[in-house]
């Protein structure tokens, strides 16, 4: 609009004090506030901002299970003085007895992890992000019941002119409009900082050819460490799957994720060198890191010093070449190949010695090609290490952090049988053996 707004113009006061400004005072801007029928004649609006629903939270442990506005009956819900989701409880049927006021969102999170109220009535998105300040976790507590999507604005005080509105609405639309070379508007990118479910979808997702974990299935990536992601998503709400993830040499991965491009690349090990150079989250798993070789050259390695007498392949950019060089092994020894595959036949024909790769890995490529793996030892262990998916350093702290969390529970969420998201992938792709143990996986 070709104006200033500076800091102290801006108040961040009470839900309830700033929308009675908003109703008594002039030149008065209240945001973000749902357009209901009932507030229609009270502002002049510009918006939409964003579309939410209100949710009602309930915490983890209480299991509540709400199917339709009938099953409300009964419960405590905690309500902010003057917010939108009261109309929207009453219109369901809810008791204006059970409604527990307050003029503080961080009293009603309290009372309801104290069980002094049954169910919380917010916005999700707001409310999640609130729960993360005042509990440190995103996803501190369950969505037991969804009301209608609202439509947020900003609610001009009645004496502000026409004119000054309607400027105000052209420019709303034109930063929603007006979009970069890769289709992402300045409305979307700053969305996209602050709730996880847009930001999380701008990214992109790469992953490396590495069976079981990461392969190509029906012209989509597949394996366990995929599944995990799409576990990731649906915890989310987050509209992506597997579909959204490329599969790329892991050389070109860690090309992109280092260029500030929005990536997110995975199953990465973690070493000092790595560090500065990502954002993590995880991990999600250990994988061994090994030495194969044909039982019949009857190799034997007793220590690091003899690695050197023979040629080893690793995949390129791989942790297995890090380790490798941190043992002291000569980087002339070290043949590179661009995928496991390509190394097994390298090992079979003869033209390497040793091949480094994970343990499961190795071992599926073998059965792959229709090799007996009993042919094949491991000679020797390189490291054993934990797994994250990591991010470029463009990527927000704020949805690193939340992916993190989503991971957590993924892991370690159970249902009624006991038994988490994280393990029915593992049962599915290991076998229930891979039980009480983390899932070796790649890279």
């Amino acid at each position: 609009m070709g104006r200033r707004v500076t800091q102290d113009q801006v108040h961040l006061v009470p839900w309830t004090e700033g929308y009675q400004a908003a109703l008594t005072r002039k030149n008065t801007v209240l945001f973000s506030t749902y357009r209901l029928t009932e507030r229609e004649q009270s502002f002049k609006w510009a918006g939409p901002i964003f579309t939410e629903g209100h949710v009602l939270f309930a915490t983890r442990d209480r299991e509540i299970t709400i199917n339709d506005s009938g099953d409300l009956k009964g419960y405590r819900i905690g309500v902010v003085t003057d917010d939108a989701g009261i109309q929207q409880l009453l219109n369901l049927g809810v008791d204006r007895n059970q409604l527990v006021y307050d003029t503080n969102v961080s009293v009603l999170i309290g009372k309801l992890s104290h069980g002094e109220i049954d169910l919380w009535c917010y916005p999700e998105i707001v409310g999640r992000s609130i729960a993360q300040q005042v509990t440190g976790n995103y996803y501190s507590f369950n969505i037991v019941f969804k009301l209608q999507n609202t439509d947020s604005y900003y609610a001009f005080s009645k004496d502000i002119p026409d004119s000054t509105v309607r400027s105000f609405q052209q420019a709303l639309d034109a930063i929603k409009r007006e979009k970069d070379i890769r289709g992402v508007s300045t409305y979307d990118r700053i969305l996209g900082r602050y709730i996880p479910s847009i930001g999380l979808a701008q990214l992109n997702y790469l992953t490396e050819e590495v069976p079981p974990f990461n392969y190509q299935e029906g012209g989509k990536p597949a394996g366990i460490s995929v599944e995990i992601l799409e576990a990731i998503f649906r915890n989310m709400g987050l509209n992506r799957t597997r579909a959204d993830v490329r599969i790329v040499p892991l050389a070109d991965g860690f090309q992109q994720a280092q260029g500030n491009t929005s990536t997110v690349l995975f199953s990465i090990v973690r070493t000092p060198e790595r560090e500065p150079l990502y954002k993590w989250a995880g991990p999600f798993t250990k994988s061994s890191f090994v030495l194969f070789a044909p039982k019949s050259r009857n190799i034997t390695i007793a220590s690091p010093g003899d690695l050197n007498r023979y040629r080893i392949g690793a995949v390129k950019a791989s942790i297995e070449n890090d380790l490798l060089i941190s043992q002291g092994v000569n980087a002339s020894h070290i043949i590179s190949g661009a995928v496991p595959g390509e190394l097994f036949r390298m090992l079979k024909e003869g033209q390497i010695d040793l091949w480094a790769e994970g343990d499961l890995t190795g071992r599926y490529e073998m059965k792959k090609a229709g090799v007996n793996p009993e042919a094949y030892a491991i000679v020797y262990t390189l490291s054993e290490n934990d797994l994250y998916y990591i991010f470029s350093r463009d990527v927000p702290d704020t949805l690193v952090s939340s992916f993190q969390q989503a991971l957590q529970t993924v892991k370690y969420q159970r249902d009624a049988q006991g038994i988490s998201e994280y393990e029915r992938i593992i049962y599915r792709n290991l076998g229930v053996a891979a039980r009480g143990s983390p899932s070796p996986m790649k890279r």
